[in-house]
């Protein structure tokens, strides 16, 4: 079973899935010659994922879910899409790759027994438990986000003929009609809203029991961060927003955003929500909202978890005087 991590969580450190240690040598990806020998060379590490879990060895005393290529011959692993993550130049320039592939359930628990205690599971998860590293959460939110994009992009969207990988898979050519395509991140805003000592918080329909979070929205085309956070909190709550200020940003590879974090400050108090969007917002308390955070309101009430930007903000909001 996925082991704890005794990493303790720091506010002020990267938030989860955004650390970055590799130099990703964007430049030198189309050089196959390059990127074959840093995949066959004896220290090469690879993040292995079937469909959407990592595989994870539980006996590892430490990085569980980095291996050495032979466990890819164990896995006898065919018609797998391998991606070069970069290189750890603090680390003697070991080099990362990922590997995903497809794989019924009855198979992959077959092939785990067979390695011993092996198992797989979900990003979510592994964030949850902390049962990874930050460094080994950015890896894994960079080849979750780019694996996904290629088991639902191997077709050409201009002439449908069947695409191939390139790049060292950061493209898929086309060989019927020439056409390059590339991985793509759809942008999210996401933002607390405040008014004095009160801030903005919802429940959308798919949100866990008794929590409030962050309001939050895909950007539009034609449309700046600091008016999606606009247009979305009106449009969810009836709120205007004045002011709007970046926080930080977090990729979310579910399967393949980036969340924008603002705090936005309200003009107007009074709300008019959408209940086809949300079941709910609330303005909360300083006070109220530190209980949430740590558990103990008296409603009952909490926030999200600290895997997110909006935990991040949230907790911001309530350390700032």
């Amino acid at each position: 079973m996925l082991a704890e991590s005794t990493e303790a969580y720091d506010a002020s450190a990267a938030l989860y899935y955004s650390a970055a240690p590799l130099n990703r040598y964007g430049e030198k990806r189309k050089d196959a010659e390059w990127v074959n020998s840093l995949q066959a060379a004896s220290g090469t590490r690879f993040l292995i994922q079937a469909n959407d879990s990592f595989i994870c060895n539980n006996a590892a005393v430490s990085d569980p879910f980095l291996h050495s290529a032979d466990i890819l011959k164990q896995l006898q692993v065919t018609d797998a899409t391998t991606l070069f993550l970069g290189i750890d130049e603090a680390d003697g320039d070991r080099a990362y790759f990922a590997v995903r592939y497809q794989a019924d359930a009855e198979t992959l628990d077959s092939e785990l027994q067979k390695l011993g205690d092996f198992a797989a599971y979900g990003l979510r998860g592994i964030a949850l438990k902390r049962a990874a590293s930050r460094d080994v959460l950015g890896m894994m939110a960079q080849a979750a986000s780019v694996g996904r994009w290629h088991s639902t992009h191997q077709m050409c969207s201009q002439c449908g003929a069947q695409t191939e990988v390139a790049e060292a898979g950061y493209r898929r050519d086309c060989p019927s009609c020439s056409a390059q395509h590339f991985p793509r991140t759809d942008p999210a805003v996401i933002m607390l809203i405040t008014h004095g000592d009160k801030c903005l918080m919802g429940r959308p329909y798919h949100l866990a029991e008794n929590v409030y979070t962050t309001l939050a929205g895909f950007v539009e085309p034609g449309e700046t961060f600091e008016d999606a956070v606009r247009r979305e909190v009106f449009e969810e709550a009836g709120v205007k927003v004045g002011k709007v200020e970046y926080i930080a940003s977090q990729p979310w590879p579910f399967p393949s955003n980036i969340m924008v974090g603002f705090h936005g400050e309200a003009l107007t108090t009074s709300l008019n929500i959408d209940y086809e969007e949300m079941e709910d917002c609330q303005w909360f308390s300083k006070e109220e909202t530190l209980k949430m955070l740590r558990g103990e309101a008296v409603s009952g009430l909490i926030c999200p978890p600290d895997i997110s930007i909006a935990h991040f903000l949230i907790k911001k909001f309530t350390e700032e005087q």
